[in-house]
């Protein structure tokens, strides 16, 4: 019994033995085995660009542009996202939208010869009628439009006598209610240019001191010691992530080319500077009376993952950075 307990326990302990076994060759692939990356891009009256990124070569990630975006994701060469194959199933369920929407339309209008005849025959007897019925109106609104016109001349005789009577009471209006009402609109500009004036002044001094608190709070950030040492700290860290993702090998060739030569000239010694101080390898064919942009670029390298980690805690263990949080 003892013996059957102890080979239960073996078996058990190679198991858990084999789970944290994998368990650790999986987290050091992971931190330690570098992430690959590959970039070709060319400009020659067109733009095209392809990148690759992998990963053991389990997990691959493909980008092409060519007029149109083509996006890739393969696990154990099989394709677990594409682009594409979502855009063409888009397009198709919007044409099957659009064939839905369109129906036969039927013929509304479509009638017979005989109905036709039918609906004639019916028009032409009211017709008869009608002309009557117009005849007796006529008659009815000629009386009408002479009562109108008598009551026209009536109104416009009311009219002048209404008109000659305001001409005598506005005559004989006071002069001095003239000159009040004019100093009480006076008065009231007045007021309201002064108050215009007062809530101006307000808003502008407000926004002075507001001005004065942002320049006094940025000296303060600028001068201390602090935050001058976590932008050293910042800028430090930063230089080292850029040489963990750099490309390791990398290849830009250029031919450029201006119509003025003057221009070329400035252009060449603004790109020397520029050279030298980054020490890019650049490969560049200048040309002289034509204008021409044409150029490719080649890039390869890799990003350790436990690198970038290590960056990422020495920013998060930083006490500066603590601080500079916490506020």
């Amino acid at each position: 019994m003892l013996h059957v307990l102890l080979l239960i326990l073996k078996i058990t302990g190679i198991v858990i033995a084999c789970i944290l076994g994998l368990v650790i060759l999986v987290v050091t692939a992971v931190l330690f085995v570098p992430v690959r990356y590959k970039v070709n891009a060319d400009y020659h009256d067109r733009f095209k660009a392809q990148a690759k990124v992998s990963w053991l070569g389990i997990l691959r990630l493909m980008i092409s542009y060519d007029e149109e975006l083509d996006i890739k994701a393969k696990a154990f060469f099989i394709t677990v996202y594409n682009n594409n194959d979502e855009n063409s199933k888009v397009s198709e369920q919007k044409k099957a939208k659009k064939k839905k929407e369109k129906k036969p339309e039927e013929n509304i209008f479509s009638a017979s010869d005989k109905d036709v005849e039918k609906l004639t025959e019916k028009e032409e007897k009211p017709q008869i009628k009608m002309a009557e019925a117009v005849s007796d109106t006529k008659e009815d609104t000629q009386a009408v439009k002479n009562n109108v016109e008598d009551i026209k001349e009536s109104a416009e005789s009311l009219k002048e006598t209404v008109s000659k009577d305001e001409s005598k009471t506005t005559q004989n209006k006071n002069f001095f209610d003239k000159v009040k009402d004019k100093c009480f609109v006076i008065y009231t500009k007045i007021k309201e240019i002064i108050n215009l004036v007062k809530d101006t002044v307000k808003k502008v001094s407000g926004a002075a001191d507001k001005l004065k608190e942002k320049v006094k709070k940025a000296k303060e950030f600028v001068t201390d010691e602090d935050n001058k040492a976590l932008f050293h700290f910042f800028v430090e860290q930063l230089k080292t992530l850029i040489k963990v993702i750099r490309p390791k090998k990398y290849r830009i060739n250029a031919r450029l080319g201006f119509e003025d030569p003057a221009t070329m000239g400035k252009v060449l010694a603004y790109i020397s500077i520029f050279y030298g101080m980054s020490g890019v390898d650049l490969s560049l064919e200048p040309v002289f009376g034509e204008n021409v942009k044409e150029g490719s670029i080649f890039l390869k390298g890799n990003i350790c993952i436990f690198s970038v980690l290590v960056i990422a805690l020495r920013v998060y263990r930083n006490e500066q950075f603590k601080k500079f949080i916490s506020r």
